[in-house]
């Protein structure tokens, strides 16, 4: 593997690693189950998202 792609490998970890804590944080200051707010992160998204696209059109 080449050096750039290893480091693009060691970003996207440390991203998702963070992204995965925030969740676990948010979870547990909500007192809520992390698949709750893993899911209703992912629905945000998933809007957001979908409305930058139909907005570019």
């Amino acid at each position: 593997m080449a050096k750039n792609e290893e480091e693009a490998r060691d970003a996207s970890l440390r991203v998702s690693k963070k992204v995965r804590d925030a969740l676990k944080a948010a979870a547990a200051n909500a007192g809520r189950p992390l698949y709750d707010v893993t899911n209703e992160a992912i629905n945000n998204f998933l809007a957001k998202a979908s409305t930058a696209r139909k907005t570019k059109k």
